[in-house]
C-alpha cells in the first residue's frame, strides 16, 4: 500500500494547488464512506474467519506503518509500508467491516504519532486509506462469489494489486496538480516500484492467514523469513539509492572541472540540489585571507541563481562552520532546536530542515556546503544523508584545492616563462639583450669554424637621442628607442638577429655569407628608415642619425666577444668621422685597447677635475603624498658635450674599474647632503638616501670601510642610508655577495634590490640575503594599464614584498594613471617624473623643509603610517 502528498504550489486557475487537493480528498472521503456503508458493512466475514477484536488488527495495522521504505519520484516522496500484508492476512480472518475500520484507525494513529503529520497532508492519507481497503474488501468478496476456498488467496491478491494501482492513481492525480502538468511515466514508475510490493507482501500475508487457520502454531515459522523478506526489501532499495548516490557524486563534482567557473558553480549547485531532492543549495568559500572575503553561491528553485557573491553577514556561517568542522555535518528539523544555529538559519531562509557540512581538506577548511527544505513532507534528511553530503564536501573540497593548485602551478609556469623573457629580452623594445644576442653570436661563430660561412656584427650609437631625452622626458625617449627598434626589424632578413644592449645602442648580427658589399646595402636601409620623422606625440616630430660601426666575421675571429668588441671599436671611430656612413673594422683602425684607453683616460681626469656630479630625485610616500628622501644618481658635466647621463659611461666605468671611485664620491656626497636635509627638517624621522652599488663595489674588499667611513664623516644615521644592489650582482658570486651584504647589514644600513624582476628573480635569494626593499623596474611600472603581463608581475612583486615583509619602491612613474595603480596596488613609495626630475640637493633640501606634498598622489583616507627606521611601516 502506498501513501503521499505533494508540494503545495500556487497554480494560475481560480483554485490553488492545496484548494485542489483539499477538493480531491473530500471527493475520496465521500467515495470511501459510501463504499463503506452501501458495500462493505453489509458484508458476511469470511469462511475462515477467526475470532479476534478489531483493535488487535488496528495495532497490527499501525506496527505496519512503523517500518516503512521511502522511495523519491522526482519531486514527490512516497512511502511504502507492509500493510498490504496485514490486508491480505484480514481478507482471510477477519470481517470486511472490521478490516477497514481496523486499518483506517490503526494506520492514522501512526501517522499522526510517528510520523506527525497534521492537516492536510493526514486528510490525505487517511481517506486513501480508507478508500483502498474499501476497494480491497469490496472486490476480495466479488471474486470469492463464484470460486472454491481454494482458490480465495487469487481473489486475495488481485484485490491487493488493484487497490495499490487505485492508491498510485490517486497518488498520481496529486503529482499532476503540484507539477501542473501530467507525465504517465510517472505513474508507471510508481506501479513498477509497488505493485510486485504489494504482490510479495499479500502473498505472505496470505501464508499466515492460512497458517494461522490450519496450524497456528506454525506461525513461530513464518516470523524469520518474513523478518528477512521486509529486511532485504529495505536494502535493496537502501543499495539502491547507494548506486544512485555514488554516480551523482561523480557527475555532480565533475562539473566543478568545467572550463567557465562561473558556470561551472551554477550547474554544480543545481546539480547538489536534485541530487538530495531539496529546495535550496548553498555553497560558502572562504579565501586564505579569512571571512573578509567570503563568498556565497546559491541555487534555490524559483529564484535566480546567486554566484559568488559577497557575504554581507557572515557570522551564521561562521558558527555553522565551526560545528560543522567539530561534528563533521549537522542536521536540523525548523522547530526541533536540535542544531540551534543551523535551525535558526533554516527558518530564517524558510526552510523545514537542513542540512551542512564543512568542506575540509588537511591544511584548512575551504568553506560550507548546506542544503535544505527536503521536497515532499513524507521525508527528511537522515543518517544517510548526512554521510553523502560529508562525502560530497570532502570531494568539493579537495577538487577546488586540486583546482587552486593546478592554478597556482599554472600561474608559477606562466611568470618563469615571463621572467625567462625578461631575462633574454629587453623590456622596453622586446628586442632581444646583451645574453641573448652574444649566445646567438656564438653559434653563429661556431657554425662558421666548420662551414666556412662567416657573419657580421653591426654595432650601433643613436645620434640626437640624448637631446630628445632630456628636454621631452623619458616617455618620449621611449617611443622614439622603440620606433628604431621597429624599424631595425624592418631592415633585416628572418635568420638576422637585432638588439638593444642599454641606453641607446642596438647591436646586429647579420647571418652569413655577407660581405661589404650587402652590409652596405642593410646600413642603407638602417639610414633610410632613420630619416624618417618619429611623431613623439603632441605633435612632436624628431629623427635621429646614427654611429654605425661593423665588424666582418673572418678566419683568425678566436670568438664571439671580439667580434662584437671589434664592431665597438668601429662605432667609435664612425663616431669620430662625422658624416661616414659607416667604419669597418681593420686591424690598422687600431686595437680596442687603443680606442678605450682615450675614452677611460678621458673619464678619470673628469673624476679628477669634478667634472662628475651628484643629482638627487625625490622619494614620494604614496600614503601621504610627501617627500620622505631621494635618490643619489651620477651625471659627468662634460666640458665639450654637455651634461652626459649614466648610460653613456657607467658601463666604461664598471669595465675600467674607475666605478669604484665613482661609487666612493657619490656615497660620501649622498651621506652628506642627507644629514644636512635630516638636520634642517626636524620631526622626519623617515627620512632617507638611496645609493646605487655596482658590481665592483659589492666584490671590493673596502666597501664596508668605505660605508663605515662615509657614515662617520657625515654624522648619518646608518638606518637612513639604503644601497641598491642589481639582481645581476647578487647572482655573480653568491657567497661572496653574502658576505658583504651581511657585514652592510652590520653597519646598520638597509639593502634593496633595484629593477627586481628584470635579471634572475630568484626567489631563493630573498630568504639567503638581507633585503629591506625591492624596486619595481621601470619597465613594468611604464606597461601599467596597457600590459596585461607587467599588471600581474608588477602585482606579484607587491604582494611578495608584502608577504615577506618588505617595502616597495615604483621607479619610472610619469603619469597620475601609473602613480594611482601602484597606489592601489600597495606600493610605499614612487618616484618618477611625474614628481621631479633629478635635482640639485640644494633643491631637495627645499622640498624637504617646505613639508611638500604632491598633487599626483591620492593620499589614503586613512593615515596608515610612513616609513619606520627597521623598513616597516612605523604609526605616524
Amino acid at each position: 500500500m502506498t501513501n503521499g502528498v505533494s508540494d503545495a504550489r500556487t497554480g494560475a486557475d481560480r483554485l490553488s494547488v492545496p484548494q485542489r487537493i483539499m477538493l480531491l480528498t473530500a471527493v475520496l472521503a465521500a467515495v470511501a464512506v459510501a463504499l463503506f456503508v452501501v458495500v462493505v458493512r453489509p458484508l458476511p466475514a469470511a469462511s475462515t474467519a477467526v475470532a479476534l477484536p478489531w483493535v488487535l488488527w488496528a495495532a497490527a495495522f499501525a506496527l505496519s506503518e512503523a517500518f516503512p521504505v521511502h522511495v523519491q519520484v522526482k519531486r514527490d516522496a512516497h512511502t511504502f509500508s507492509v500493510s498490504d500484508l496485514v490486508m491480505a492476512a484480514g481478507l482471510v480472518l477477519t470481517t470486511p467491516g472490521d478490516l477497514v475500520l481496523a486499518q483506517v484507525v490503526g494506520v492514522a494513529a501512526a501517522l499522526v504519532l510517528h510520523r506527525r503529520q497534521r492537516g492536510l497532508k493526514l486528510a490525505f492519507n487517511t481517506a486513501l486509506f480508507a478508500l483502498t481497503a474499501g476497494v480491497a474488501t469490496s472486490l476480495y468478496a466479488a471474486l470469492c462469489a463464484p470460486m472454491t476456498p481454494d482458490w480465495f488467496w487469487f481473489a486475495a491478491l488481485v484485490a491487493i494489486v488493484v487497490a495499490t494501482v487505485v492508491g498510485n492513481a490517486c497518488i498520481f492525480v496529486v503529482m499532476s496538480l503540484s507539477e501542473g502538468r501530467v507525465d504517465p511515466s510517472n505513474l508507471l514508475a510508481m506501479c513498477t516500484l509497488t505493485v510486485p510490493a504489494a504482490v510479495a507482501a499479500a502473498a505472505i500475508g496470505l501464508l499466515v492467514a492460512r497458517t494461522a487457520a490450519h496450524d497456528p502454531a506454525a506461525l513461530a515459522l513464518l516470523a524469520l523469513p518474513t523478518i528477512l523478506i521486509i529486511a532485504a526489501y529495505r536494502a535493496y532499495t537502501g543499495a539502491r539509492e547507494q548506486q544512485e548516490n555514488l554516480r551523482l557524486l561523480h557527475e555532480v563534482t565533475s562539473l566543478l572541472h568545467a572550463g567557465d567557473s562561473q558556470a561551472a558553480l551554477g550547474d554544480f549547485l543545481d546539480s547538489v540540489r536534485t541530487a538530495f531532492r531539496a529546495e535550496m543549495a548553498e555553497l560558502v568559500l572562504i579565501g586564505p585571507g579569512g571571512p573578509e572575503g567570503a563568498t556565497v553561491s546559491r541555487s534555490r528553485e524559483g529564484a535566480e541563481p546567486v554566484v559568488m557573491a559577497p557575504l554581507d553577514a557572515p557570522e551564521n556561517q561562521q558558527r555553522l562552520l565551526r560545528l560543522t568542522t567539530a561534528s563533521g555535518a549537522l542536521t536540523t528539523r525548523t522547530g526541533t532546536g536540535r542544531s540551534e544555529p543551523l535551525d535558526t538559519y533554516a527558518a530564517a531562509c524558510g526552510l523545514k530542515d537542513a542540512v551542512a557540512a564543512a568542506l575540509r581538506t588537511e591544511d584548512r577548511v575551504h568553506g560550507l556546503l548546506l542544503v535544505g527544505g527536503r521536497v515532499g513532507d513524507v521525508t527528511t534528511f537522515t543518517s544517510r544523508d548526512l554521510a553523502l553530503l560529508d562525502t560530497f564536501a570532502r570531494h568539493v573540497a579537495t577538487s577546488l584545492e586540486r583546482g587552486r593548485l593546478e592554478e597556482n602551478l599554472r600561474q608559477v609556469t606562466d611568470l618563469k616563462e615571463q621572467l625567462r623573457h625578461q631575462a633574454l629580452h629587453d623590456p622596453l623594445t622586446g628586442l632581444p639583450n646583451r645574453t641573448l644576442f652574444l649566445d646567438r653570436v656564438r653559434q653563429a661563430v661556431d657554425a662558421s669554424g666548420r662551414t666556412g660561412v662567416w657573419p657580421a656584427v653591426l654595432y650601433l650609437d643613436l645620434d640626437g637621442f640624448k637631446p630628445v631625452n632630456d628636454t621631452f622626458g623619458h616617455e618620449a625617449g621611449d617611443i622614439l628607442l622603440r620606433t628604431v627598434a621597429d624599424r631595425l626589424r624592418g631592415c633585416l632578413r628572418p635568420a638576422d638577429t637585432a638588439a638593444r644592449l642599454g641606453g641607446d645602442e642596438f647591436v646586429i648580427l647579420l647571418n652569413g655569407p655577407i660581405d661589404r658589399f650587402g652590409v652596405t646595402r642593410v646600413v642603407e636601409r638602417i639610414r633610410a628608415q632613420l630619416e624618417v620623422p618619429v611623431l613623439l606625440g603632441d605633435d612632436v616630430v624628431t629623427t635621429v642619425g646614427a654611429s654605425i660601426g661593423v665588424a666582418l666575421g673572418e678566419p683568425g675571429i678566436p670568438d664571439a666577444d671580439t667580434l662584437v668588441r671589434h664592431a665597438d671599436v668601429a662605432m667609435y671611430a664612425a663616431k669620430r668621422s662625422a658624416g661616414t656612413d659607416f667604419v669597418v673594422y681593420e686591424p690598422g683602425l687600431g686595437n680596442t685597447t687603443s680606442t678605450r684607453k682615450d675614452v677611460v683616460a678621458e673619464l678619470a681626469q673628469a673624476i679628477e677635475d669634478g667634472e662628475l656630479r651628484t643629482v638627487y630625485q625625490p622619494l614620494i610616500d604614496l600614503r601621504s603624498g610627501r617627500p620622505i628622501g631621494a635618490e643619489a644618481l651620477v651625471r659627468w658635466q662634460h666640458p665639450v658635450d654637455g651634461l652626459r647621463s649614466p648610460d653613456q659611461f657607467i658601463g666604461l666605468a664598471e669595465e675600467s674599474g674607475l666605478i669604484t671611485r665613482i661609487g666612493e664620491l657619490v656615497l660620501g656626497d649622498a651621506c652628506r647632503q642627507a644629514a644636512r636635509w635630516v638636520a634642517e627638517c626636524q620631526g622626519q624621522d623617515d627620512l632617507l638616501v638611496t645609493v646605487n652599488l655596482s658590481a665592483r663595489q659589492v666584490a671590493d674588499d673596502q666597501i664596508v670601510d668605505q660605508v663605515r667611513e662615509a657614515l662617520a664623516a657625515s654624522g648619518l644615521d646608518p638606518h637612513r642610508l639604503v644601497l641598491e644592489i642589481t639582481e645581476t650582482v647578487l647572482m655573480q658570486d653568491r657567497d661572496a655577495a653574502a658576505a658583504t651584504l651581511w657585514l652592510l647589514k652590520g653597519l646598520g644600513v638597509r639593502i634593496a634590490i633595484d629593477d627586481f624582476g628584470t635579471g634572475y628573480s630568484s626567489l631563493a635569494y630573498l630568504r639567503r640575503f638581507p633585503i629591506d626593499m625591492l624596486k619595481v623596474a621601470r619597465e613594468f611600472v611604464d606597461g601599467l594599464g596597457r600590459d596585461a603581463h607587467d599588471d600581474v608581475i608588477t602585482r606579484a612583486i607587491v604582494e611578495l614584498a608584502g608577504t615577506l615583509g618588505l617595502l616597495t619602491v615604483a621607479e619610472g612613474v610619469e603619469t597620475t594613471q601609473q602613480s594611482e595603480t601602484v597606489t592601489a596596488l600597495g606600493c610605499d613609495i614612487a618616484q618618477g617624473y611625474l614628481f621631479s626630475r633629478p635635482i640639485e640637493a640644494d633643491a631637495v633640501s627645499a622640498v624637504m623643509s617646505a613639508s611638500w606634498l604632491s598633487d599626483n598622489v591620492r593620499p589614503l583616507p586613512v593615515e596608515l603610517g610612513r616609513l619606520g627606521s627597521t623598513g616597516e611601516l612605523a604609526s605616524a
